[in-house]
């Protein structure tokens, strides 16, 4: 998973978790931040999206970020403000989330979710000639020594989709649930 899907899908879950907390938010006086629905969206962001996040960048740098820079040549702080930055990104999804939920305009929080996942997802249609093929940048630019999409990067993408896909179920499914109580 490229770092473009990771951040549509940051913002994605941010409006999904303020949709299942739509009951939360609507009967709620504070801060829509101050929520439980919020505390539970930012530990499925720190627990397990920037951990999965953190994996690919780790090991499959370059084919995460899509051979766009080469990852051994980016300082760690900025490395560190992207993921920052998607974790605020998720925060900006929530606060938009709560935000349609409270005006009585839910079905747009909904589109725009559906749409960022769409779009996450879309990444691979939009960049296949990239994401078809593992190596390091280098290789990438001069087009010589690059394996398939296999191994350890395709068990890797099933293992963490298969973690996040199931993580934010989840979420979606307590948050909904402890909503409702």
């Amino acid at each position: 998973m490229p770092f473009t899907t990771f951040l549509l899908l940051s913002f994605g879950m941010g409006l999904a978790a303020a949709l299942a907390g739509a009951s939360e938010l609507r009967l709620s006086p504070r801060h829509a931040l101050m929520t439980s629905s919020f505390v539970a969206f930012v530990a499925f962001v720190g627990l397990l999206l920037l951990p999965v996040s953190i994996y690919f960048y780790v090991f499959h740098g370059d084919w995460f970020m899509l051979y766009l820079v080469d990852v051994r040549h980016v300082p760690s702080a900025l490395a560190l403000i992207g993921f920052v930055l998607e974790g605020l990104l998720g925060v900006l999804g929530f606060s938009v989330g709560a935000s349609l939920v409270r005006n009585q305009h839910a079905p747009w929080a909904a589109g725009v979710s559906a749409l960022s996942a769409v779009a996450a997802c879309a990444v691979v249609l939009i960049c296949p000639d990239r994401l078809r093929v593992v190596g390091t940048y280098a290789q990438f630019r001069g087009g010589f020594g690059l394996a398939g999409y296999g191994g350890a990067l395709l068990q890797g993408t099933l293992a963490m989709g298969i973690l996040l896909l199931a993580g934010g179920a989840f979420l979606v499914y307590r948050i909904h649930t402890g909503a409702a109580r």
